[in-house]
């Protein structure tokens, strides 16, 4: 990387569809790099993968069974921390960035991060199917309580500071933990005003009750199991 601004992002793989792979393209001409970890698909997804990864200039890195999410994520992580970026910015495959994304989140990281010592941005979260925004929990600081892992950005200071993702969580649970990790280390969280993210999260319903405005996320089975 030749910028103090440059971006790696991390996009975790399991069994993608070919229309995933169009999320990749949206997304390279935004990042100085991109790596895909996938996680123990079979041999004709990860020939679509390969393919893509040389012509687009995306560096795979193939795990040979399904070690979950954090430790895909920290994979990817560290191959970034070992060429020399400065931040990056986490994905779900099928995680659709909208123009400009990755400039308007520098862009808003930069507007906030001395005001409440930031150390974290997510985006706006828009379901691609229904325009209906994700209603985000906020803190008393005002930003997310809880930060969503795909469309988050951080520098990679972070995690040598606050480590790096619990593995052992595998799944669901992942983003919660890091972001409880850096609120007790005095760090905030931010969400960004400009940047969308098209990104579908556990089909979520919302019901009104005395007054509050509550959330379900409605999970298959085996994720809930995790």
């Amino acid at each position: 990387p030749v910028c103090d601004d440059a971006v790696c992002a991390i996009v975790v793989t399991f069994r993608p569809r070919v229309v995933d792979l169009d999320n990749l393209i949206a997304l390279r001409p935004q990042v100085q790099g991109l790596v895909v970890v996938d996680n123990g698909s079979p041999a004709d997804t990860l020939e679509l993968l390969r393919a893509a990864s040389r012509r687009l200039d995306i560096t795979l890195i193939e795990n040979c069974t399904n070690l979950g999410i954090a430790a895909a994520l920290n994979t990817g992580v560290r191959w970034a921390e070992s060429h020399g970026y400065r931040w990056v910015a986490l994905f779900d495959q099928d995680s659709t960035v909208t123009e400009g994304f990755i400039k308007q989140m520098l862009r808003d990281f930069a507007s906030i991060a001395d005001e409440r010592n930031v150390i974290l941005i997510v985006p706006r979260y828009r379901n691609p199917e229904t325009g209906e925004e994700r209603v985000m929990e906020l803190d008393k600081d005002g930003g997310p309580f809880i930060a969503i892992t795909s469309g988050s950005m951080l520098p990679l200071r972070a995690f040598s500071e606050c480590g790096y993702f619990r593995e052992e969580l595998f799944v669901y649970g992942v983003d919660g933990d890091y972001s409880l990790r850096l609120r007790s280390m005095g760090y905030s969280i931010a969400e960004s005003k400009t940047a969308v993210l098209l990104h579908k999260s556990g089909e979520p319903t919302y019901h009104t009750v005395l007054g509050k405005r509550l959330v379900t996320h409605n999970y298959r089975p085996a994720a809930r199991y995790y």
